[in-house]
């Protein structure tokens, strides 16, 4: 599977070797004399290096399904990572594996190359290739750089003359489900910013992002603010990866990096004796907990001086070195606009397949049956392409030339929905008149109550294009005139998707829409629309899901959020005007008891009440359906229940305070059970199951439900609001229709009796 494009700041950020640990510098003048954060007798602890081991599925590590190699010379392979604070001191693949039992066993194996060089043959026993095999492989670690390549060739032979390579016989896969260990030990790193975000997001690391956040034992809204900034930069980093941020509150993780928030009044016990902060400052220590690891502190002198230093943090860490650095002033630019989220398509002209892929190289591929080029895409939830002819890709192709139309084609697909094909032609090149529209591509994007004809696609917010090129070798009677298969071809980076000149409408609630890209919230970049409000005692659990949802939404826009406003209970009347998002269980969310006639489901520890609808529909795009001009979500009943057990919950509703705003609340029977909410949101299967007005997450199941009043949010020119309005009243539409033909037959009737008059007055 090809990952989307890491954001190009974190690529500027990894330079420089790896270097030996260094003590603390002297204190020099104009610089405090800095205390050590413990005892010295624990900051001296033994920084014996650690050794860890990690175990990876080839799906954890991107491979979304099995890798097949087909043909004489099928290859296929994933990537992965090595940190650079540390070093893999051994490495092991444990393959499961099936292969064709037609091919012969004398001439066919599979090499398995890493980083281009052979490490391992497996031999293809012809009386085992009807069954699934397990094999461990040694690797060797002195083949490993920064970013490494596994890779499988199958040579595959089925018979001893006039053999065609892609022959349906030479087959061979390897399941997803096989593991790759990595044993490594730690090494010793300078505390210097110069090398931020390393070690607390390494690109290198092609696993989830856990980064834990320290804080006093009851840290301020001013402190949580802060900190949301800096978890969405972090989650715009992972991209991907996904990201999750414990907290801990007044404690250090064992043994692990972490970021650490203290203001000269709130700070955690083991910074007791850290001298104050004169000014808002960001530095890095080692943890005294385990030498080898280290702490981001981010200090101030109050809550301004620590959203200073995460603001600094996020937007001017390229100028920061040395083992701390101190911020004069943070100036924010201007207001992000709607809809120009870094990581989204653009809507002012065409996108280009260059801006949305990491390198070109992406967008190349070889062999006879090579690997799909996949383009992914980011488009605002709200987009309206009702009766849209298709969403226009302008597209340019490059291939090794056949001597003539043989059959070669690219296919072009969008999340696995076949589009189009294209033959190949001997000139090798596919240029402007290589035109094509993704059919209906406005059913998916609406995911809304909103009517939709002919849907013949179902995408959201992520999105994938896909092209796949296959090539036919040629042959001279019954034998190959050449065995050949050096194919190589590319999508032109200036080919174009034009998203441009629709506009914004749809039907809310939909947490569809929030699970996918955090919208309404991530409507501009930078949140500046949003507010979060929290419990007034938040608990652990109530921060890592704050943090952890800021993390998400920073990955779907690729932008920190430096304009949302977070607030308790209490204040709610200062954010009327905003996009709500309520985080905690009942017990500490005194809105959620105030709003319960509002909610459509409501959780109060083991008391739980249920409504339900006269929508019957059991899917996402059940209340899509063109039959059904608009659901009907009134509600028939509710059910009381008491039950032990964690239940998380999403739910949503207009706000309150201003039409066409979104509440959208993160609750569970219990503190703990937010955790749930946030497995079930970094699971993609779990996620597409969500929609409606309420989602429940219990253990590994997700229940949707469509319940309560709808609303629309965006605003559609007057006439194609006309239409859209008469769509879904056909009897309406019906009436007007015979009154139009009415008046237009006696119009006509006037008309023609006027001129009988007037030519008999002539007379």
């Amino acid at each position: 599977m090809t990952r989307p494009a890491l954001i190009p700041l974190i690529a500027l950020l990894m330079a420089g070797p790896l270097t030996a640990a260094a003590t603390l510098p002297a204190a020099s003048a104009g610089t405090a004399e800095r205390a050590p954060l413990v005892a010295p007798s624990a900051a001296t602890a033994s920084a014996t290096p650690l050794i860890t081991t990690r175990t990876l599925t080839f799906r954890q590590l991107g491979a979304q399904s099995p890798l097949n190699l087909r043909g004489g010379n099928g290859i296929a392979g994933i990537n992965f990572g090595s940190r650079s604070d540390e070093v893999i001191t051994q490495a092991k693949v444990k393959l499961r594996y099936t292969y064709s039992p037609s091919m012969l066993a004398d001439l066919s194996h599979v090499k398995v190359l890493l980083n281009d060089e052979v490490v391992a043959v497996i031999p293809l026993p012809k009386d085992k290739g009807s069954e699934t095999q397990q094999l461990e492989l040694p690797l060797d670690s002195r083949l490993l750089a920064d970013f490494n390549r596994l890779q499988f060739r199958l040579i595959g032979h089925y018979t001893n003359q006039c053999e065609d390579p892609a022959h349906s016989s030479l087959w061979a896969q390897f399941s997803n489900t096989s593991e790759l260990t990595l044993t490594a030990q730690s090494l010793p790193l300078v505390n210097d910013l110069a090398r931020f975000p390393e070690p607390f997001f390494d690109r290198r690391d092609f696993t989830r992002l856990t980064l834990p956040f320290v804080f006093a034992g009851q840290p301020s809204l001013g402190t949580l603010q802060a900190a949301g900034v800096l978890s969405s930069w972090f989650g715009a980093a992972a991209g991907w990866r996904g990201a999750r941020f414990p907290t801990l509150l007044d404690n250090l993780p064992a043994s692990q990096h972490a970021v650490v928030f203290a203001t000269n009044d709130q700070r955690p016990g083991f910074l007791a004796k850290y001298p104050p902060a004169k000014a808002p400052t960001v530095a890095i220590v080692a943890n005294p907990n385990q030498p080898g690891r280290k702490l981001l502190l981010v200090l101030g002198r109050d809550d301004k001086d620590l959203k200073l230093a995460a603001d600094a943090l996020v937007l001017g860490e390229a100028a920061m070195t040395g083992q701390q650095a101190t911020v004069s002033s943070v100036k924010l630019d201007a207001p992000r606009q709607a809809y120009d989220a870094p990581n989204w398509v653009r809507l002012d002209r065409p996108t280009k397949f260059g801006e949305l892929v990491g390198s070109q190289r992406d967008l190349e591929v070889s062999g006879q049956v090579p690997d799909q080029v996949r383009v992914n895409l980011r488009v605002p939830a709200d987009l309206f392409t009702w009766r849209s002819r298709g969403i226009p890709i302008a597209l340019k192709f490059r291939y090794t030339a056949p001597a003539k139309l043989d059959g070669s084609r690219l296919a072009v697909a969008i999340n696995d929905n076949f589009v189009q094909s294209f033959n190949l032609r001997p000139a090798g090149q596919g240029g402007e008149q290589s035109s094509l529209r993704l059919p209906l591509l406005e059913d998916g994007l609406l995911l809304s109550g909103n009517e939709v004809l002919l849907p013949a696609f179902r995408v959201g917010s992520r999105n994938q294009l896909q092209f796949q090129y296959s090539f036919v070798l040629q042959k001279e009677g019954n034998c190959n005139s050449s065995g050949n298969d050096n194919f190589r071809a590319a999508i032109d980076p200036d080919s174009q998707i034009d998203f441009s000149g629709y506009p914004h409408y749809t039907t809310l609630p939909n947490l569809g829409f929030f699970a996918n890209s955090g919208y309404p919230f991530t409507k501009y970049a930078d949140l500046s629309g949003s507010a979060l409000v929290m419990p007034a005692n938040p608990s652990a659990s109530d921060v890592e899901t704050m943090l952890t949802l800021l993390g998400h939404m920073g990955e779907s826009t690729g932008y920190p959020a430096l304009r949302y406003r977070l607030v308790a209970p209490g204040q709610i009347d200062t954010v009327k005007d905003a996009d709500l998002l309520v985080i905690g269980a009942a017990a500490q969310q005194p809105l959620l008891k105030s709003w319960r006639d509002r909610l459509p489901t409501s959780i109060n520890g083991s008391d739980r009440r249920v409504a339900d609808s006269a929508y019957s529909g059991n899917s996402a795009f059940g209340w899509l359906n063109a039959a059904d001009a608009q659901p009907n979500t009134a509600v028939l009943g509710q059910t009381q229940i008491q039950a032990q057990g964690k239940l998380g919950a999403l739910l949503g509703f207009e706000s309150p305070y201003s039409p066409g705003r979104s509440v959208v609340i993160v609750t569970g029977s219990e503190p703990g059970a937010l955790g749930q909410v946030l497995d079930a949101l970094d699971d993609d299967g779990k996620v597409s199951a969500m929609h409606g007005s309420a989602v429940l997450i219990r253990a590994d199941n997700v229940e949707s439900q469509l319940v309560g009043p709808t609303y629309q949010v965006g605003k559609l020119p007057l006439w194609t609001w006309v239409w859209f309005f008469l769509s879904e009243r056909p009897i309406l539409l019906a009436i007007m229709a015979v009154l139009a033909v009415c008046t237009f037959a006696f119009a006509i009737l006037r008309l023609l009796k006027a001129v009988t008059v007037r030519r008999l007055g002539g007379k």
